[in-house]
């Protein structure tokens, strides 16, 4: 699993120019440290709809699950590429492949969403979902996790207006929540903070 999860979810940090990441800094800039996981961000409370689930994992582990096993536990369903197809998150983005490698018909592979942001514990994603149109605009929704009232972590998917991201967030939750055995919640408007 990524040490740098809120970071960069979807590429592990190489030693670089600027040296290996640090434990301590930016303890004292306000720069989100890799490795560290921290609150939700504000920005995800300005939503008005939202599907949340509890997953009976570590933090950490289900921050993992999501991310790093995409391809076990995305819903069929909605695979774009057919019921084989490989969900993954790389290259700043949410992304399908066919199960060869290919990308079908598909030039690059098909894109889910792209990331906008990465930080406090919040992936923004520009949501494409499964009707991708030209004319078309993504939707912003933002992942949170937060540490659950009884353990174990729980997941939010927040969005605005139009709301056809939310029918396909719950499929995906779902999906989730069957593969770590946790529980979703049904959707809702005024999305509570964890």
């Amino acid at each position: 699993m990524s040490e740098s999860l809120f970071l960069d979810p979807f590429d592990v940090p190489s030693i670089g120019e600027h040296g290996p990441p640090s434990t301590d800094a930016g303890a004292s800039t306000g720069d989100v440290v890799p490795g560290t996981v921290v609150n939700s961000a504000p920005a995800s409370a300005e939503a008005s709809h939202a599907v949340s689930a509890s997953i009976p994992l570590d933090l950490d582990q289900a921050v993992g699950a999501f991310l790093d096993d995409t391809h076990l536990w995305w819903p069929r369903e909605l695979r774009a590429t057919g019921e084989a197809g490989h969900v993954y998150f790389g290259d700043g983005a949410l992304l399908e492949e066919d199960t060869d490698g290919s990308d079908g018909d598909q030039d690059p592979p098909y894109e889910w969403a792209a990331l906008a942001d990465a930080s406090e514990g919040t992936l923004e994603l520009d949501w494409w979902g499964g009707h991708r149109d030209a004319a078309d605009s993504p939707v912003r929704l933002y992942v949170t996790w937060s540490v659950g009232p009884r353990g174990g972590a729980e997941l939010s998917v927040r969005g605005n207006e139009p709301t056809s991201w939310l029918e396909e967030w719950t499929a995906v939750l779902g999906a989730f929540t069957r593969f770590t055995g946790g529980s979703l919640a049904e959707p809702g408007k005024g999305a509570k903070r964890p």
